[in-house]
């Protein structure tokens, strides 16, 4: 197939909450695993495909140094700039973020693939088949037939609908979309009185169709603590880090204070 231009969004905005308990606070994507971070693993493998014209990965606010270093030497290369974007408190709102952002580039794609940053199992060949889909259908997600049984309930944990199993599947990522259909999708999905929790949810609010390609056992997500071996011994470092690193800040900003003050009682 000719690979059509396209652009990649990774999303690495999100709080990490179910990765966190009461004694941590980093950012899943950003510890390592065999060799590599949780968010280059996620972004690499977008690197092998051809018609790639940009990537942007989203952060929390305050941290795109953090995100920066999570990327290791991807920055460095010079065959696809990579724009970092501050995310904002929902994965929607970062989304949106990054495709305004893209929507001011001076970039001929047609078709944007959103992918999390906590799958780092991504494979090229999941990816070409999930941008071939999205060719046919205008937009496409890897998906996997559900093994349990899956039901609907209400607030209070009681049982409400029961799904037809042979019809549930669950959706990965990347899912890839038109453009700049996407992005119009997204204009109108923030201008409405609703909660998305998924891209494909948001196209075909808008009118438009996703078709499913099969997905991968590998390519899950990293949700829990436990989905890390050496997780624990690793946010310890990570703190350790990030408070000495928080000292030197501070340090630094002091002696810039004292010699500031220093000038201007010279000049008094």
């Amino acid at each position: 197939m000719a690979f059509p231009r396209h652009a990649v969004i990774i999303t690495a905005a999100g709080s990490s909450d179910r990765f966190n308990n009461s004694e941590t606070n980093v950012k899943k994507e950003y510890l390592f695993i065999d060799g590599h971070t949780i968010l280059y693993r996620a972004t690499a493998p977008f690197l092998q495909v051809p018609g790639l014209e940009a990537i942007i990965v989203t952060h929390p606010p305050h941290m795109s140094g953090e995100c920066g270093l999570a990327l290791e030497d991807l920055l460095e290369q010079n065959a696809v700039p990579i724009i970092l974007v501050e995310g904002g408190s929902s994965r929607q709102q970062s989304v949106h973020s990054a495709l305004a952002m893209l929507s001011t580039l001076s970039l001929e794609i047609e078709y944007v693939a959103i992918h999390d940053g906590a799958r780092p199992y991504v494979s090229p060949s999941l990816i070409i088949s999930t941008l071939a889909t999205a060719t046919v259908f205008g937009g496409a997600a890897p998906a996997l037939p559900t093994v349990d049984t899956v039901k609907i309930i209400d607030d209070n944990g009681v049982i409400t609908h029961h799904v037809e199993r042979s019809h549930a599947v669950g959706v990965q990522t990347p899912q890839v979309f038109r453009y700049p259909a996407i992005w119009e999708a997204h204009q109108h999905a923030k201008g409405k009185d609703a909660t998305y929790t998924d891209d494909t949810e948001i196209f075909t609010d808008f009118g438009l169709v996703v078709g499913i390609c099969e997905g991968e056992r590998e390519n899950r997500k990293i949700t829990f603590l436990d989905d890390i071996p050496d997780a624990e011994e690793q946010i310890k470092a990570y703190q350790q880090n990030r408070s000495e690193a928080q000292k030197t800040i501070e340090a630094t900003n002091r002696f810039k204070q004292s010699v500031a003050q220093y000038q201007r009682e010279q000049h008094v």
